[in-house]
């Protein structure tokens, strides 16, 4: 009788099995997923060339997890799962609880081979132009609230990466540390709870904090109009778990009062000139892009300030920082390394009376295409 079991047993199992097989391969599919916001793989191509090297299965299982029936709600209730036997850390995000409510990005420790790249980099180019170059390495949730943060092994101390940086900058470079700022200000929602990014309020307090290191005063809160733009982001740490017991985001618009910004982007798809808070992209997936759109070699701000020109050298934490520069700075020019070959072709170091370089910490700690510096010139 047993043994009749056990046969039942494993015909029940392989049948169930081979049901979900069948039905990620009929069932329609989908090229990106909204609630991941990636584009999903796609059925591999068989030869006997890619199965023998194992790169046909390889493949298909990749696809198999990316096409499995109902797979949102098996990644949600994965992470619930993991979450009731005590994991805070889920595919790479930490999930604090009260009082911060908080999703927290966890990266490996930098690569200090690419981060010595960088370092020289900057110093090269800061020692070869006139203008004074700044440099801020702004912390992110990680670093911030890494008192909180469970002590992951192999993971990026972000106050000894920034440290670390700053110490080996040469006296070319202004060094813009805005760590304890943010770290004191950690209780007024300057992160996103479910986006790796810093908030609007977060940008501010970092704008505030180095602005008089650049030689002009900053803007105060009530210069500006907040707009809360949308109260339903669910960001890309969102999308790693597919957690729901984090309330969703607020994105807010710092839209000034008294000064009239315009935004000038230049794409494939044609030309915009108009708001920096572009309000179309709220009803994407990935909010953010609101702030400046989406990422480009070279996009361009100018205001109605008789001031400074700057030249911004980023990563998309610069994003929604940007727009306050633009109360002390009549031209502004902001290019992202990785999007182009030659910075040379997109800029002329000569026409700024500054530059800023502005990455976040855990991009910094592994990013390659700063080097790219040397050929500004």
């Amino acid at each position: 009788m047993k043994k009749v079991c056990d046969i039942i047993n494993a015909v029940m199992f392989f049948g169930f099995i081979a049901a979900f097989f069948v039905l990620a391969l009929v069932l329609p599919k989908e090229d990106f997923s909204e609630s991941e916001n990636r584009y999903l793989a796609e059925l591999p191509e068989f030869s006997a060339q890619s199965y023998f090297s194992g790169e046909f299965i390889e493949n298909l299982s990749e696809y198999m997890d990316d096409h499995f029936p109902a797979r949102r709600n098996w990644i949600s209730l994965r992470t619930r799962l993991e979450l009731l036997q005590g994991k805070k850390l889920v595919n790479g995000v930490c999930i604090l609880g009260s009082p911060y409510e908080q999703m927290v990005l966890i990266e490996e420790e930098a690569d200090y081979d690419t981060v010595d790249k960088s370092i020289a980099a900057i110093n090269d180019f800061a020692e070869s132009i006139d203008a004074p170059v700044y440099l801020m390495v702004a912390p992110t949730a990680a670093g911030v609230y890494a008192d909180v943060v469970p002590d992951y092994s192999g993971t990026l101390d972000q106050q000894e990466l920034i440290n670390y940086v700053y110490e080996n900058t040469s006296d070319s470079v202004s060094d813009l540390d805005v760590f304890d700022a943010l770290k004191n200000a950690r209780d007024n929602y300057i992160y996103y709870r479910t986006d790796h990014h810093w908030t609007s309020r977060g940008a501010y307090i970092a704008y505030v904090e180095s602005a008089a290191k650049m030689g002009f005063t900053p803007a105060s809160v009530d210069r500006f109009n907040i707009m809360h733009a949308s109260h339903s982001f669910y960001g890309s740490l969102h999308s790693k778990t597919l957690y729901n017991g984090i309330e969703a985001d607020t994105v807010d618009f710092y839209i000034s009062n008294s000064k009239t910004v315009t935004l000038k982007r230049t794409l494939s798809d044609g030309e915009y000139v108009g708001s920096p808070f572009l309000s179309s992209y709220l009803s994407y997936k990935d909010k953010y892009l609101s702030f400046l759109g989406e990422n480009a070699p070279l996009v361009s701000l100018r205001s109605d300030v008789q001031q400074m020109k700057m030249l911004v050298i980023k990563d998309s934490y610069a994003n929604c920082f940007v727009p306050f520069l633009a109360e002390n700075c009549s031209d502004i020019d902001v290019i992202d390394l990785r999007y182009m070959t030659n910075p040379a072709d997109y800029v002329d170091v000569s026409e700024y009376d500054c530059v800023l370089i502005l990455y976040n910490a855990d991009n910094f700690a592994t990013d390659t295409n700063l080097v790219k510096l040397n050929l500004i010139n």
